[in-house]
């Protein structure tokens, strides 16, 4: 069964998204509905497989501190009501409050006779921002320190799981709730009933969604760092800092699970919070930046720059109060900013990415939970807290994309490869397997490419077995473009067999053919032609090593300097040939650069005297015994084969 890969990663998407959704969402549950602070539970509690949302109208104490029904008809405070979940300075139907302040909150359940006796459990969200809550007039949790003033109250936000046993037909709670630091105040998320199998599981699924979102996001990150000290790719090391910081999100929101597994201070906590929705933006802004340069105007990277840099600085130094009235003006930017992002994505993205969709589901998702955050922040919309999970639908879309890209790149790297080999063979076939045979005189060639295949060329004429033609080429590069333009030198030299003796016709022919077909690729030449009837040899040169000969009557070196600019780029070009007798015990070198070129680890060249110094140390030595030697002092000065950066080719000439 053969699956399509862009399906295959759209579902994949799809998966992520409604895993994370069914796991976070609160709306999978039952919604029997508070009324007038009272809840009915008779019908329903005997058969509930879901949590009870506790949502509707509570009763309301505004400015009393009550724990039980007895001091409740001492103080006998005027009844409101209230919405929950729902600020207290922001209900919609019904009176609203000073967001700064203290009250309690009433709820009479009405249960089952099959539940009485039964332990069963409340989870309580965090509120804002302390809280104290009684079951029956004992108390049974707390977060913070409830008061009827700023200076004795001691904000905390802590969810918990309440258990208590059901000892009669009614249970009255007492939640009492004060906030002098937030700009909201009251009961702002749902709060649960159930058994303490469902409320247990319910609150497991939560807890081990946000774990894995922020155990996803930690990994990405720590990734990107590490790729960042391999590649020093600045993209890496903000994608990397900006997961990091969506991961430390999680921990601080929600659940509090930073304040839950430590003993840090709310105020820290809190401070954290802000800061993760400072700093981001930055490191985003800058990410972007990296991977498309320039398309970002300098005015919103200054923005980003100074205003969240701003504010992350006022975040650490502002009173709490103020600081929780001033997320209005992050948001804004911060949706000014994303839509900038937004825009710029999609363009770049719509001209070259090929997974266009699912990009763009990614990056939707992303920008729809940011949305969703801050509106949720002002109460608008009941949901949860879901940026850092957008955030991570869009960086695993990003990763499914450098997937499929990764895919499709080692897809080309197979082609690639293949073609490769066939034009290693093809270099191969043209260039001769054994050198010419002539009498009296052998012949050794080395031939050591960088890659596979190389851009250095020889090729010869073998007249009779007393004269042949000595050809040797380098084109400028390796590899299969240098390759090419060696095919294209063999031709223009096969073609030249009429006037194999005659150097300086060859070089000047080879030159003429070559003009417009090397793609201005410069290659040098040296050709010559050997007379072993009158012992004599010949030789033009294009730009070209000089030659090595070795005189063995007088025991010198002597370089062969002839004039002759490179091929393939002046049609002018001149060649001049150079002749001179030849002895038994002589010996020529024909080399490419790439011999004298070759440094060591103290970056000294391999230059010309040492190659120079081997001859006279190694005279001796027959042809191929000679070149085996003279690369075995390459490779020692070299230290190792890796450390060789061009193409390599020694002809050795032995005479008699």
């Amino acid at each position: 069964m053969i699956i399509d890969r862009s399906k295959f990663l759209h579902l994949s998407i799809l998966t992520l998204f409604c895993v994370a959704l069914f796991s976070c969402n609160t709306n999978v549950t039952i919604k029997p509905g508070v009324n007038r602070g009272i809840l009915d539970l008779k019908d329903i509690e005997d058969t509930i497989s879901n949590p009870v949302r506790l949502d509707g109208t509570w009763k309301f104490y505004w400015h009393y501190l009550i724990e039980n029904k007895q001091q409740l008809q001492i103080q006998n405070p005027p009844v409101e009501y209230i919405t929950v979940p729902a600020p207290w300075n922001k209900q919609k139907y019904f009176k609203s409050y000073p967001a700064h302040g203290y009250g309690t909150y009433h709820i009479t359940m009405v249960h089952s006779k099959n539940t009485i006796g039964s332990i069963m459990y409340i989870k309580m969200p965090f509120t804002y921002t302390s809280h104290a809550i009684f079951i029956n007039g004992i108390p049974v949790a707390r977060s913070g320190v409830v008061a009827d003033n700023k200076h004795k109250m001691v904000p905390n936000q802590l969810p918990s799981i309440i258990q208590f046993t059901v000892q009669s037909p009614t249970t009255d709670i007492f939640i009492q709730v004060a906030n002098y630091q937030q700009r909201n105040g009251g009961i702002i998320h749902p709060v649960y009933y159930g058994t303490p199998k469902i409320i247990e599981s319910f609150h497991n699924r939560s807890i081990y969604m946000q774990l894995f979102v922020f155990a996803s996001l930690f990994v990405i990150g720590i990734y990107h760092l590490g790729s960042y000290f391999i590649n020093k790719s600045k993209q890496n090391i903000f994608m990397g800092l900006f997961s990091l910081i969506v991961a430390l999100r999680i921990l601080v929101i929600n659940d509090m699970l930073l304040i839950s597994f430590s003993n840090i201070p709310w105020a820290f906590n809190f401070r954290l919070s802000y800061l993760t929705v400072t700093i981001s933006p930055i490191l985003f802004c800058h990410f972007v930046n990296s991977i498309y340069p320039n398309k970002i105007k300098k005015y919103n990277i200054l923005i980003t720059n100074i205003y969240f840099g701003f504010f992350t600085f006022f975040v650490c130094i502002a009173p709490l109060h103020i600081l929780s009235s001033s997320l209005i003006f992050l948001q804004l930017v911060l949706v000014y900013i994303s839509i900038c992002f937004l825009v710029i994505l999609i363009k770049e993205t719509s001209k070259n990415l090929k997974t266009k969709r699912i990009f763009y589901v990614g990056l939707i998702l992303g920008f729809a939970c940011l949305i969703n955050d801050i509106l949720f922040s002002h109460q608008i919309i009941n949901t949860i807290n879901s940026s850092h999970l957008g955030i991570l639908i869009f960086i695993v879309t990003q990763s499914m994309i450098v997937f499929e890209e990764y895919i499709m790149q080692q897809q080309r790297l197979i082609l690639l490869s293949h073609e490769m080999n066939i034009a290693k063979k093809i270099q191969r076939n043209i260039l001769p397997s054994e050198p010419p045979s002539l009498h009296g005189v052998l012949i050794d060639i080395l031939y050591l490419p960088v890659n596979t295949i190389g851009g250095d060329f020889y090729h010869f004429f073998e007249i009779d077995n007393k004269h042949a033609g000595i050809f040797i080429a380098d084109v400028t590069g390796h590899g299969v473009p240098a390759s090419m333009i060696a095919s294209t030198v063999n031709i223009a030299f096969t073609l030249q067999y009429d006037h194999a003796a005659y150097p300086d016709t060859v070089l000047s022919n080879i030159n003429n053919l070559l003009i417009g077909k090397t793609g201005n690729q410069p290659i040098t030449a040296l050709y010559c032609y050997l007379d072993m009837d009158n012992m004599t040899a010949r030789l033009s040169r294009a730009g070209h090593s000089y030659p090595l000969y070795f005189n063995s009557k007088s025991g010198t070196i002597e370089e062969i300097k002839t004039q002759g600019n490179v091929m393939g780029i002046s049609p002018s070009a001149d060649y001049v040939s150079t002749q001179f007798n030849i002895h038994n015990g002589d010996k020529i070198i024909l080399y490419t650069d790439g011999l004298i070129e070759i440094r060591n680890k103290y970056n000294h060249q391999f230059d010309v005297e040492k190659v120079k110094q081997s001859i006279i140390d190694n005279q001796d030595l027959k042809a191929s015994e000679f070149t085996n030697r003279l690369i075995n002092d390459v490779l020692q000065w070299a230290g190792s084969k890796e450390n060789i950066t061009d193409d390599i080719t020694v002809i050795t000439i032995d005479i008699g």
